[in-house]
C-alpha cells in the first residue's frame, strides 16, 4: 500500500538511519481500548472475576521459542506469543493492516512488505524481565558473523518494532549501534560471546526507550539492544511486528515464521488481504528457502549477498 501523505520528516528518517530508532504515536484512544481488550479475551479467558491467581515467585525467559494462549499465568514470567500463527487470534489481524503502521514501515524500510513476525508480548505486574544485551543475529552461527552487517554499506532489509498497549520501559538500546561493530568497551560487557551479554552486563551507552500507551518504538534489528525490567509496576501488553521489502532479499529474521503452520486450512480461516499476505511471505520463502544464505561469508564479497 502507500498512502498519499508521508507521516514522516526528512529529520525523522535521518535520525532513525543514525541512531537506529524512532519513536511514534500510532494508535488512537479507541484503538488502545479495542486491542487491550481483545488481548485480554485471548490470554485470560478463563480467569476469575478477581482475575487469574499468578505464582507468587517471579523469573526473567528467554522468549524467542513462543509460548502457548493457554499457558499465560501458569508460571509467573514474561510470555512471547506468536499471533499470526496462533488460532483464534484474527480479531488482532486488523493491527496488520492499519494504514499508518503500513505507511511508516514503507517510509522507513521500502514498499513491498512482506509479514514475518506479528507477536505478543504479555506480563503481569510485579515480574522481572532481564533479557542480555544482544543484537539479533542469534541465527548466525557465532563464527560466522561479518561485522560487514554493521556497516552503512549493509543495508538492513528488516525493520520491526515495538507498539505500546500499556505504558511500557522495557526496551533498552544502544543508539548508533547498528552501523558499527562493537568498541572494546561493548565487547568486554558481551565477555566473549557474540550473541548474549551476561544479564547483568553494564552496556556502555545503553539508554531506556520508554513507550506511552499507542507509541511504537521502531528500530534496526542490528542495534544493540535487550528487554529488562528489574519488576514491572504494570501490565505488559506490546505487540511485536518485523517486515521485510520484498524489493530486496530477505535477511536472516524472515524465517522467523513458522511456515509449516501456514497450511491450507489455517490461510482458509484468515481474511482476505492477511491470507494474501501470508501467501507472499509463501512465496518468497519458495524463492529464498536457506535461512544461511542471507548473510556474507568470508569467501563471498558483501555485494554478492546484497544483490542476489
Amino acid at each position: 500500500m502507500k498512502l498519499s501523505k508521508k507521516m514522516l520528516g526528512q529529520e525523522q528518517i535521518d535520525f532513525y538511519r543514525e541512531q537506529g530508532y524512532l519513536i511514534v504515536d500510532v494508535l488512537s484512544p479507541d484503538e488502545i481500548k479495542n486491542s487491550r481488550e481483545i488481548i485480554d479475551s485471548l490470554i485470560a479467558p478463563k480467569a476469575g472475576k478477581n482475575g487469574r491467581d499468578f505464582p507468587k515467585k517471579s523469573s526473567s525467559s528467554f522468549q524467542h521459542f513462543g509460548d502457548s494462549l493457554d499457558e499465560y499465568g501458569r508460571d509467573a514470567r514474561h510470555y512471547y506469543f506468536h499471533i499470526i500463527t496462533a488460532t483464534g487470534t484474527q480479531a488482532l489481524h486488523n493491527l496488520l493492516l492499519h494504514q499508518k503502521i503500513q505507511g511508516l514501515v514503507e517510509e522507513l524500510l521500502g514498499p513491498d512488505l512482506i509479514l514475518n513476525n506479528f507477536s505478543l508480548l504479555a506480563a503481569e505486574p510485579g515480574i522481572r524481565y532481564q533479557l542480555g544485551w544482544h543484537r539479533d543475529i542469534i541465527q548466525i552461527p557465532e563464527r560466522e558473523i561479518d561485522e560487514r552487517i554493521f556497516s552503512p554499506a549493509w543495508f538492513h532489509n528488516n525493520l520491526q518494532f515495538n507498539l505500546a498497549l500499556n505504558e511500557d520501559d522495557c526496551l533498552w538500546a544502544v543508539p548508533g549501534s547498528h552501523i558499527r561493530p562493537n568498541t572494546p568497551d561493548e565487547n568486554a560487557a558481551f565477555n566473549g560471546s557474540r550473541h548474549y551479554a551476561p544479564i547483568d552486563a553494564q552496556m556502555p551507552g545503553g539508554i531506556p526507550i520508554p513507550l506511552r500507551p499507542g507509541q511504537a518504538a521502531f528500530y534496526n534489528n542490528n542495534l544493540i539492544h535487550r528487554g529488562y525490567a528489574t519488576t514491572l509496576s504494570t501490565p505488559r501488553r506490546t505487540i511485536h511486528m518485523g517486515f521485510h521489502s520484498g524489493a530486496r532479499p530477505p535477511t536472516w529474521h524472515f524465517y522467523l515464521l513458522d511456515d509449516k503452520k501456514l497450511t491450507p486450512n489455517y490461510l482458509d480461516t484468515l481474511a482476505p488481504d492477511i491470507r494474501m499476505m501470508m501467501i507472499r511471505y509463501l512465496e518468497l520463502k519458495r524463492k529464498y528457502p536457506r535461512m544461511e544464505d542471507t548473510w556474507p561469508k568470508a569467501d563471498r564479497p558483501l555485494s554478492e549477498v546484497l544483490s542476489r
